[in-house]
């Protein structure tokens, strides 16, 4: 389910008859102190129209013909939006054909690579005028997946190539490049972040973890991940300081991490666990669970975590008879969409505040 969630939510390369269509919805504020934007789907005719919103309000992405995107990070910086993503061509009697894409304002361009069979790009960090993004590609000559740092749309860092590696995330802080992911190794997958290309390891091969979420503050480094290894240790949300490992959430049950996030020195996770029968979302401050407004009875989960200002919002989805809908949590109480709930399935967000 977590894949689902995370990766695996597919969009149709289409475009709606006219652009008319978005001038006509009327942008209602979702916080009265900033702008919210996203990433997510809507369905037309049983395709997915891929696009970016500002409140509720689409804006479409760009795409190549005869394409599917998976979209999968965005970020707003100096009034410019950029989203991340994948392309695939997969056409019978065409080559199988993967790109790592950047959006900014709906334009395309693609992340340059050497020959690959596959590519991913899966989180954007803007430092200055500088765009990064983090993700990982597979070598046209079979070799292990390999992972990547562009910035401004060029390979600025991989990693060796020795093991398979995969960038969940990544944080820039002044001259310093950080990204958080794991390694698949003999005996296991193990979780890692690295400082400019020099890793550190944070588990070990006999306990199966990902990391897929690092934030700097200071000398301090957070990374936040899940283990799961029922044979051993069991399953817990993890967030390590510098190295060493807190279990937020610890049980037998599926448990899944999504996000870390510092403001003013308090430390910000979310995550979502399973209890009974169904899943339940969760946000931690400090390492103190904090309360979500949750009268689902059926799955929910929170997958996307921002801090601004003091205000703690958390992105979610819920699953319930009556389908599914998006959610956003402002300090643990729903808030009105606009609309977008229904008809959007959101994967990410990002804030601009006034």
């Amino acid at each position: 389910m977590y894949c689902i969630l995370a990766v695996a939510i597919v969009f149709q390369s289409c475009k709606k008859d006219g652009d008319d269509d978005n001038e006509e919805v009327e942008e209602r504020k979702i916080v009265d102190w900033g702008d919210v934007y996203f990433i997510g789907f809507s369905s037309e005719n049983n395709t997915g129209i891929p696009s970016y919103y500002r409140n509720n309000k689409p804006f479409p992405l760009e795409l190549g013909t005869g394409m599917q995107v998976n979209p999968a990070d965005i970020t707003v910086a100096s009034g410019n939006v950029y989203v991340i993503g994948t392309e695939n061509r997969d056409q019978p009697g065409s080559d199988h054909v993967t790109k790592a894409l950047l959006w900014k304002n709906g334009k395309r361009s693609e992340l340059l690579t050497p020959e690959t069979t596959y590519e991913e790009a899966t989180a954007v960090f803007v430092s200055g005028e500088d765009v990064y993004v983090a993700g990982s590609y597979v070598p046209a000559d079979g070799g292990k997946r390999i992972g990547v740092v562009w910035k401004n749309g060029d390979v600025f860092m991989v990693t060796d190539g020795k093991e398979s590696t995969t960038f969940a995330d990544i944080f820039v802080s002044g001259e310093d490049v950080y990204t958080a992911g794991h390694e698949n190794i003999q005996g296991g997958i193990i979780s890692k972040y690295w400082k400019n290309g020099k890793a550190v390891t944070l588990s070990t091969a006999d306990v199966t973890t990902y990391a897929k979420s690092i934030v700097v503050d200071g000398a301090d480094i957070y990374v936040l991940g899940y283990v799961d290894n029922l044979s051993t240790v069991g399953r817990s949300l993890t967030l390590w300081k510098n190295g060493e490992a807190d279990k937020l959430i610890s049980g037998r049950s599926v448990i899944r991490g999504g996000k870390v996030v510092i403001e003013n020195g308090d430390v910000y996770a979310c995550g979502y666990e399973q209890v009974g029968s169904k899943y339940e979302p969760r946000l931690f401050k400090d390492a103190v669970k904090q309360p979500l407004d949750d009268s689902n009875n059926g799955h929910t989960y929170a997958i996307d975590l921002q801090v601004s200002g003091g205000h703690a919002l958390v992105l979610g989805s819920m699953e319930s008879e009556q389908g599914r809908k998006s959610i956003l949590w402002v300090n643990g109480e729903t808030v009105n969409l606009y609309g977008l709930e229904d008809e959007v399935a959101t994967i990410a967000f990002d804030i601009a505040p006034f």
